[in-house]
């Protein structure tokens, strides 16, 4: 699916964004699904708003964030007769999709795709995180703190549609930062694109210990790490990670190394340790 040549103004795309159960794909669910297709000149062509009945029962952290209860999800129709319906709606006509830590609802709808049998969407996913990061200087490159900073919002809503809708309107105004982004070409060399088949995997063979890591991704949290591999073995870093994915057997961190102000990847087996960072 080559969109390179694209130009962003008549080109497509869907925002989308998934509430969940919790924060690990391996033992959390999804609880809704919201996404928009719109044109690079803005036009919105399309909306997709969906409760899920997980089949067990959403944490009370989860229902801070989100607002969305055990009685309001029951009734609600499964993942196995939702996600049919959400392919359908992404299609298979060359669109680029977007999430904000994308790394996070990749893995989420992967493990569903991946549980039921079905293959992943062919479409690359733009993290609107990474764009961000690339774009502007904040102090956090969270969904919320972004769009306040951009004026579009006093409070996230942290609902699917909602934040789907929020990250349209962001990633317009991302683009249209001086140099301005132009075509999709350039789009994927200043936020490379992520690919649903590189996360397949990578849900269900997270190892046990690291699930803190995914916290601090979601949260846009900084931790401390000791790495033993590099060029520096037992040296710490300081990394905000981005998300996993896996690679010639071994699993791999995506994370932005504070030193550098670049995107590194880590082992995972090879984190001596970690501490999240005290952001408060």
């Amino acid at each position: 699916m080559d969109l390179s040549g694209e130009n962003i103004c008549s080109s497509e795309f869907i925002a989308f964004d998934l509430e969940t159960t919790g924060l690990h794909p391996v033992f959390s669910r999804i609880i809704e699904i919201g996404a928009v297709r719109f044109r690079g000149d803005g036009t919105v062509l399309d909306q997709f708003q969906q409760l899920i009945d997980p089949r067990c029962e959403i944490s009370a952290g989860a229902m801070a964030v989100n607002g969305i209860t055990n009685e309001m999800v029951a009734g609600q129709p499964t993942i196995e007769e939702v996600l049919p319906v959400f392919d359908q709606f992404i299609g298979r006509a060359p669109v680029v999709m977007m999430a904000h830590h994308a790394a996070f609802d990749i893995g989420f709808l992967s493990a569903a795709f991946h549980r039921l049998s079905r293959e992943s969407p062919e479409q690359p996913v733009l993290d609107t995180c990474t764009l961000s990061r690339c774009r502007l200087a904040l102090a956090n490159h969270k969904l919320e703190t972004v769009g306040r900073h951009l004026g579009l919002i006093h409070a996230a809503a942290h609902r699917g549609l909602d934040d789907s809708l929020l990250l349209k309107e962001i990633f317009l105004q991302l683009i249209r930062v001086n140099p301005a982004i132009s075509c999709i070409e350039e789009l994927n060399r200043t936020a490379p694109f992520m690919r649903f088949e590189r996360h397949q995997e990578m849900a269900s063979k997270l190892p046990p210990g690291y699930e803190e890591l995914w916290e601090a991704m979601v949260r846009d949290q900084a931790v401390i790490i000791e790495y033993m591999g590099g060029s520096r073995p037992g040296s710490t870093r300081v990394i905000t990670p981005l998300g996993v994915m896996q690679s010639g057997g071994s699993v791999y961190l995506s994370a932005l190394c504070h030193s550098s102000r670049i995107n590194k990847t880590f082992r995972l087996d090879r984190i001596a340790s970690y501490l999240k960072v005290d952001q408060e």
